[in-house]
């Protein structure tokens, strides 16, 4: 059977299949809500936005850096086990990195260098962060650079001025070869115009840099919801590597109610619905473009009344899971099935508090969403946000779950080798001599173990295939 043939043959099993769960979802899931926690059409801020607000005159954590001098090491192979699909998380510059896993990253995204509208840097936090990205590679693990742009004028002068354009692809370029790094992820956010540009944007920066620095990948932070309709998703999916979907911020400082951060199900919207119907054209064609990104963060309100979805009286900030774990367990878990997350509550003599955020089990849930919907994999906002807690690392080792490094050809973890696997193996397939493109999965598509995923493998995962 010719690529081409199994191309097509792949995309039509994911219509039938796509649609079928889709169908099944429609018929099981609770009632939605349609209580307004973000105005409809309203693009609530990131908790990348809102949090590098908050540490923007921070300091570089010194756990990122050594001497400036010192040599920076190149990715190294993976020699046992690697994750079975991508788990790729932010690292921002005023976080500490001596409670990372690396065996349980596939990327760790470097946040980050802040650009201006000419297309320069205003601030580079220490890059390149030599510990990280030593540690890293030494681990077989990508380190990311993320460019950071939250000025929505700015954006759109820096990506519809072709000088302004042309200098910030050089000076990324020369930051990621600066910290031999292994691509970068574009984090531009806010609503506006800019929108109609960002995808011939995107795929001139990834045509670019594929061709100065081969292997090199290009994500950007998609939306969980295209709030004004005003992204062309599956074009911007086409553009360039990958997508990290920041699954979250669907409750927030704007809250009329308290809600969950992430629900998975439930409400108008969801993280299932991202998957289903916002991401619809992306995750039938090409799956293997999206990662579902996950918060390690909550929210702390005081409400009204003790009830679920409570009138807010005041938005007191927001949490980490390393303050939301052990109070959960003194004030007592509540588990929310409407929207399968946890939080919990308290009364300090005058006002209910209430906390909602994600915890293993309801992040577990969102892991096995895309397992089934078979993504290329997971990430999260942000690393660190843990602490020295094991529960979340053990979550991904669990459900993400830890492959074979060289073993052919089961790319989607599901103990087969047949279609499903293909799309998969299409992402992975740069040709001869070129390292991979995609995530630490093509190990997996690497059938003949000689650091590049082609057609010679491409035979032996057809021989290889369930009978």
């Amino acid at each position: 059977m010719r690529i081409d043939e199994v191309n097509t043959l792949v995309r039509q099993l994911a219509v039938i299949g796509l649609g079928a769960i889709c169908s099944w979802c429609a018929a099981t899931a609770p009632p939605l809500i349609d209580q307004a926690v973000v105005p409809v059409g309203v693009e609530p801020v990131s908790p990348h936005q809102r949090d590098y607000q908050a540490h923007q005159f921070d300091p570089v954590s010194p756990q990122l850096l050594r001497d400036a001098g010192e040599t920076i090491i190149p990715l190294q192979t993976r020699s046992t086990t690697h994750p079975c699909r991508t788990i790729f998380g932010y690292l921002p510059y005023w976080s500490g990195t001596s409670n990372l896993r690396y065996d349980l990253l596939t990327h760790v995204a470097c946040f980050g260098v802040d650009v201006n509208a000419n297309g320069t840097f205003s601030n580079t936090h220490g890059w390149p962060w030599t510990t990280v990205i030593n540690n890293a590679h030494a681990a077989g693990t990508k380190a990311i650079l993320v460019a950071v742009l939250f000025d929505t004028g700015d954006i759109y002068t820096l990506i519809t001025t072709p000088s302004y354009k042309n200098a910030f692809f050089v000076n990324i370029r020369n930051a990621i070869l600066a910290g031999n790094a292994d691509g970068v992820n574009i984090d531009f956010e806010g609503t506006g115009s800019y929108r109609n540009y960002i995808n011939g944007f995107m795929a001139d920066l990834t045509a670019y840099l594929h061709s100065e620095i081969p292997g090199s990948e290009v994500t950007f932070a998609g939306p969980s919801v295209n709030w004004d309709d005003g992204w062309d998703l599956p074009g911007l999916a086409a553009s360039c590597d990958g997508i990290f979907i920041m699954g979250y911020a669907f409750a927030g400082s704007w809250s009329s109610t308290s809600w969950p951060n992430a629900p998975l199900v439930g409400y108008t919207y969801n993280i299932t619905n991202t998957v289903v119907n916002e991401y619809y054209p992306v995750a039938q064609n090409n799956p293997e473009k999206l990662i579902l990104g996950v918060p390690y963060y909550g929210h702390h309100w005081t409400t009204a009344t003790s009830s679920a979805r409570s009138t807010v009286i005041s938005f007191i900030g927001s949490t980490r899971f390393y303050n939301d774990e052990p109070n959960s367990q003194t004030y007592g878990l509540i588990w929310d099935s409407v929207s399968q997350t946890p939080w919990y509550r308290w009364n300090d003599g005058t006002n209910w508090h209430q906390v909602w955020f994600d915890n293993a089990d309801s992040l577990g849930l969102k892991y096995d969403l895309a397992n089934q919907y078979n993504l290329q994999g997971v990430g999260m906002w942000a690393l660190d946000y843990d602490g020295s807690r094991p529960e979340l690392w053990d979550a991904l080792e669990l459900k993400i779950g830890l492959c074979a490094t060289g073993g052919c050809c089961d790319l989607n973890g599901d103990g087969h080798i047949d279609f499903s696997d293909f799309p998969m193996f299409r992402f992975c397939m740069a040709g001869p001599d070129f390292y991979y493109l995609a995530s630490q999965t093509c190990f997996a598509a690497d059938a003949d173990g000689d650091a590049d995923v082609d057609l010679g493998d491409f035979a032996i995962m057809q021989e290889s295939r369930d009978r």
